[in-house]
């Protein structure tokens, strides 16, 4: 029976760990050619060769996503090598965890340049190549923190809430040429970032991360897998009727 995105060509940014890596092996195993990127290429290369032991059909490619000549090169890539670029999980991001008033200019700008233009820059990339191929869709990963604020993470909210604000806006501007454009918005999920930011949370004694978690609707961490069942929805043709859209999958957090 052939996969839900059978004949389709899939890149996924930073893919070569955690939410990224889950998503392009589940959009690999719905019959996607997958292009794995990253700036992490040990790491990226490594997903690739994981997707094809499995039988399916993936490559890697650097990609820093603040540089627009890398988005060229990966969209001229998936139209020179595959005949076309159907899907874009912008997925790259990372996580400062400075509040307003203590978040330097670096560490501002690190963040807007990765979470929030390296999203507009993939968009702005991939919409030409979609609109030759007759349609498409792109899946931003945005957060519950996109949606809601949270103590400190200052520069991090604002990349998140401008990822949602720029989903909406150019679903409403693309739909014309049938490229859909939605997020998903995960709350915690179990990945090498996240245990990187428990490392910070864990050096002040009286905070009780398990603690923190149980309090959690869902009381547990989401798996990448959970999250990458919502970016397949997204990207593939069972939501055909849905762009614009911000998926929550936070165990219930938001309610």
């Amino acid at each position: 029976m052939p996969g839900l995105l059978e004949g389709k060509v899939a890149l996924v940014s930073g893919a070569a760990r955690g939410q990224g890596a889950s998503h392009a092996r589940r959009l690999a195993t719905e019959g996607a050619t997958v292009i794995v990127s990253d700036i992490r290429d040990h790491l990226g290369q490594s997903v690739a060769e994981d997707i094809r032991s499995g039988g399916h059909q993936a490559t890697y490619l650097h990609l820093d996503v603040r540089s627009t000549e890398d988005w060229a090169t990966a969209v001229e890539t998936a139209e020179a090598e595959f005949g076309a670029l159907n899907i874009l999980i912008n997925n790259a991001g990372i996580c400062e965890m400075s509040a307003v008033a203590e978040c330097s200019d670096d560490e501002w700008q690190r963040v807007i340049d990765t979470n929030q233009t390296g999203v507009f820059k993939g968009i702005r990339a991939a919409v030409p190549a979609m609109q030759r191929a007759g349609g498409g869709s792109i899946v931003n990963t945005a957060s519950i923190f996109g949606l809601k604020g949270t103590h400190g993470y200052g520069a991090y909210v604002a990349s998140k809430y401008a990822v949602v604000g720029i989903t909406k806006s150019a679903a409403l501007t693309y739909c014309y040429a049938n490229i859909r454009v939605n997020a998903v918005a995960p709350g915690s999920v179990d990945t090498p970032m996240l245990a990187e930011e428990v490392k910070v949370f864990e050096q002040n004694p009286d905070f009780d991360w398990d603690a923190h978690v149980r309090k959690y609707p869902i009381p547990r961490l989401a798996r990448p897998e959970e999250v990458s069942e919502a970016v397949l929805f997204l990207a593939s043709d069972l939501s055909s009727y849905t762009t614009g859209a911000v998926i929550p999958v936070d165990g219930g957090t938001l309610a």
